[in-house]
């Protein structure tokens, strides 16, 4: 019973159906509790034990966070997994209420069948062209930035606009403070002008800001143009390595995020006009309503707030990602493994 399920799902499977017969049992009384009992397997204790039972303090508060928890997968669109969630609902206590372990929203959302509809996308290969300047990278994936308008990082994506063959190009700059889209463009087109227009958008939003600007080493990135562009605003120029596109890892991860928010909140979308729409709704949703987990469940429109306004901004540690650090000293044992073999 329950084969495949998780295992807090299969547990609640299980007694759902002690739950069905307690209540067979229950409806068809008149016909001998005594022999319907046995009939089914089950003990007349077992019964009389369930008819007297009342709900504890603790299921009660289940109950309650479970309406919270479909409220909020009601207006997303069930957007958000166990950990968005539990950020999402930490955040929007009220006076008096306690804190929710990410285990008990899992268990919750997993036993009612409550599931994460962000979809999962394949990684595309990229082509690139010979460029006109590069630049060192300086970044060298220290993502970690002490206040705002320190570190910037930008990318280009596509979304493909269903039921049509045409394509539609976002160009975002984002703050590795606090992951906040500092400068956004969409076009029709992949070109210099979306790229130019994103970090022109960039800095009317942030005049005084001079950061390290980092890119990979797309063709728009490149030209000697845009460096001198760069310079004349102050900016250093860093650029990830010939495919590595992991040195440019929280750009990638934000174009991921922002794709899941425009298919799961607007599935309906038909039109470059509608895709658009939706695009910057996208952006507003996850500037005002999308809990990040590094910020203990706050947006990243409030961290920001609160940064520019604090004369010392809030230190947020990036948690070490143990799977990498594994990964990597995997590489470094082979490595010193090879290079022993060669002695």
């Amino acid at each position: 019973m329950g084969k495949g399920l998780p295992k807090a799902r299969r547990i609640a499977v299980k007694k759902a159906n002690k739950e069905h017969i307690y209540q067979l049992i229950d409806e068809h009384k008149d016909w001998g509790i005594r022999w319907i009992c046995e009939l089914l397997g089950v003990s007349r204790a077992a019964y009389y034990k369930w008819k007297k039972r009342k709900p504890s303090e603790r299921e009660l508060a289940n109950q309650r966070l479970l309406e919270r928890i479909k409220a909020v997968a009601e207006r997303n669109n069930s957007l958000f997994g166990k950990l968005a969630m539990t950020d999402h609902i930490n955040h929007h206590l009220k006076e008096g209420e306690s804190r929710v372990n990410h285990k008990r929203v899992y268990r919750i959302m997993c036993i009612n069948n409550i599931r994460s509809s962000r979809p999962r996308y394949k990684r595309s290969t990229w082509h690139g062209s010979k460029p006109e300047q590069v630049a060192e990278n300086i970044l060298k994936r220290d993502f970690h930035a002490d206040r705002p308008n320190e570190k910037w990082c930008t990318d280009i994506t596509e979304k493909k606009i269903p039921g049509t063959a045409a394509k539609i190009y976002i160009s975002t700059v984002i703050d590795l403070y606090d992951r906040y889209p500092v400068g956004i463009a969409v076009s029709k087109r992949n070109d210099v002008a979306l790229v130019n227009q994103s970090l022109e958008n960039a800095v009317r939003a942030n005049p005084d800001a001079k950061p390290l600007f980092h890119s990979d080493r797309g063709f728009q990135y490149t030209r000697k143009v845009f460096k001198t562009m760069l310079e004349k605003l102050g900016m250093t120029q860093s650029m990830s390595r010939v495919s590595r596109c992991i040195d440019n890892g929280p750009m990638e991860g934000f174009q991921g995020i922002l794709k899941d928010l425009i298919d799961v909140l607007f599935p309906d979308v038909s039109s470059y006009e509608s895709m658009e729409e939706a695009i910057y709704s996208a952006f507003d949703y996850y500037i005002n309503e999308y809990p990040q987990h590094r910020y203990k469940g706050k947006t990243a429109g409030e961290v920001r707030r609160e940064a520019l306004s604090a004369q010392t901004p809030v230190d947020y540690p990036i948690p070490k990602n143990n799977r990498i650090i594994k990964f990597w000293d995997h590489i470094n044992s082979l490595k010193n493994q090879a290079s022993t073999d060669t002695i």
